[in-house]
């Protein structure tokens, strides 16, 4: 026999003696695959059936894990459809998380519960009485998955270690095999929370005679703030004539809100999601911990009809604990996510300007001081030229203290901008203001109604406290108080404040 022949001879004969040798430790253990994945088809593996069950016949599912203990219950219902010929009837299963409200949970369920009454096996490795359990985790597994079947019969397997090459080691009627199984059931109950707390969506109107092609929205009608942030509860309301504000503040007192705060919080509580679930069915001492006990904020809202209240709890970093009242489950919210509301003040709602009154509403302005009083009388008439059914155009003209004509426009006006653009700086606790004011601004309007009078305390450090119909609102600047008193005397003597003389 020639070298080479002899020497092909003896590797073809080795081959024979590995390949069997890697045929025995593949029966001992699984081909790489995703431990999460059901499938466990190879081309080199068995396909050894456990659980073999419909989904009709499951009453519940308990599974024991080293993070948890959770029961899934099956609800089967059976509906009829009708036709020409026959009636049939289709009976369909799902399953839920025992002690959790239905209408919060996402689909995990019926993933997991797939693992209760149909499991395959792709190996065998022997009876559990040979074997050293520890050596594949079986001793203490990591879950054991026990199923109630409608007729009373429990089937129960145990999950040990992951292979070194795929599934893991399952201990059922006493042997042990290789499964691949869904790591879910590690798991604990907060998995089966859906993370979507709100979805709002605007109501469709089927009988609208309003054009396709305008998008319908959602309508919040009334906003309540209350909770540790809020001394006094605040209450907000729509204001859709308004060109300044869609929403106003009605409570403690009266001013346009914030129009950006209120469109963040509008569009993020019609889809509000958490990051995640934190506990379900909180006790007090949960509350407690989280800050919900107290909340931070309590915002109450009514959109499309229906009213929500949502409560903001403590933060911890950038995550901030919150709560849908009616669902007992504690969530995590992202505060970039949330802040509108979650850490809402009454400085944060409302508008930063002290009162904004429009111009065109006014019909007199006293502006007044420790020392002098001046009155601007503003007259309106129509304008026939301009008007139209639907509106009704006016010309503006002013009369100062004495009675002497100031010319309105680019006067008058730039005047008064002076006045309404004075902007609060900060909040302030100061309930009461002391002393006598700085400067007193009173409106009066051509369609009546009570006076609106805003005046300003100096309190020091160049700064004074704003006061609307008797109302602390905040700190603005002594100076910008001290421009509109410099200013009353220049347009009194019909000059613009900007500088421009009146010819």
């Amino acid at each position: 026999m020639k070298k080479n022949t002899r020497y092909i001879l003896i590797t073809l004969a080795a081959a024979v003696v590995l390949g069997g040798a890697v045929t025995a430790l593949l029966l001992t253990q699984p081909e790489a695959e995703d431990s999460s994945s059901s499938s466990t088809t190879t081309s080199s593996t068995q396909s050894i059936s456990l659980l073999s069950y419909e989904d009709a016949e499951v009453a519940s599912i308990q599974v024991e894990n080293t993070k948890d203990t959770f029961t899934l219950n099956a609800k089967t219902e059976t509906s009829s459809t009708s036709s020409e010929e026959d009636e049939e009837e289709t009976t369909t299963t799902s399953f839920y998380l025992d002690g959790v409200d239905e209408k919060i949970q996402n689909s995990k369920a019926a993933t997991l519960a797939a693992y209760g009454y149909s499991l395959t096996a792709s190996n065998e490795i022997g009876d559990a009485e040979e074997l050293k359990l520890e050596d594949y985790g079986l001793e203490e597994p990591q879950a054991t998955v026990t199923t109630t079947l409608t007729d009373g019969k429990q089937e129960t397997y145990s999950i040990g270690n992951e292979g070194p090459i795929s599934g893991y080691y399952v201990q059922y009627d006493g042997k042990v095999y290789v499964a691949s199984i869904n790591t879910g059931l590690f798991g604990t109950k907060l998995d089966f929370i859906n993370t979507t707390v709100l979805t709002i969506t605007p109501p469709s109107d089927e009988n609208s005679e309003s054009s396709s092609s305008e998008e319908a929205t959602n309508e919040f009608t009334l906003f309540t703030f209350s909770g540790t942030n809020f001394p006094q509860e605040v209450k907000v309301v729509p204001q859709p004539e308004s060109l300044l504000s869609s929403y106003k503040l009605t409570s403690p007192y009266t001013v346009d809100a914030n129009s950006s705060t209120f469109t963040n919080i509008t569009e993020g509580v019609a889809a509000l999601t958490a990051t995640e679930a934190v506990v379900i069915n909180p006790t007090d001492e949960d509350l407690e911990e989280y800050g919900l006990k107290d909340p931070t904020v309590e915002m109450n809202f009514t959109v499309n009809g229906t009213s929500y209240t949502l409560l903001s709890g403590k933060l911890s970093g950038n995550t901030r604990y919150g709560m849908l009242k009616g669902v007992d489950v504690i969530y995590a919210f992202d505060e970039s996510t949330v802040k509108d509301w979650s850490n809402a003040t009454l400085f944060s709602l409302r508008d930063t300007f002290v009162s904004l009154e429009m111009i065109s509403d006014v019909c007199k302005l006293t502006v007044e001081t420790p020392d002098k009083k001046d009155v601007f009388t503003l007259t309106r008439t129509e304008n026939e030229e301009s008007s139209t059914e639907d509106k009704i155009s006016y010309d503006y003209s002013v009369t100062g203290t004495d009675g002497q004509e100031i010319t309105y426009q680019d006067v008058f006006t730039k005047y008064y901008q002076t006045i309404i653009a004075v902007q609060l700086l900060e909040e302030t606790t100061d309930e009461k203001a002391e002393g006598e004011p700085m400067l007193t601004v009173t409106y009066e309007y051509y369609e009546g109604g009570p006076n609106r009078v805003v005046k300003f305390y100096s309190i020091g450090d160049r700064r004074c406290l704003a006061e609307v119909d008797g109302q602390v609102v905040g700190v603005v600047t002594s100076q910008s108080v001290q421009d509109i008193i410099d200013n009353t005397e220049i347009v009194l003597q019909n000059k613009s404040v900007e500088g421009d003389t009146e010819e």
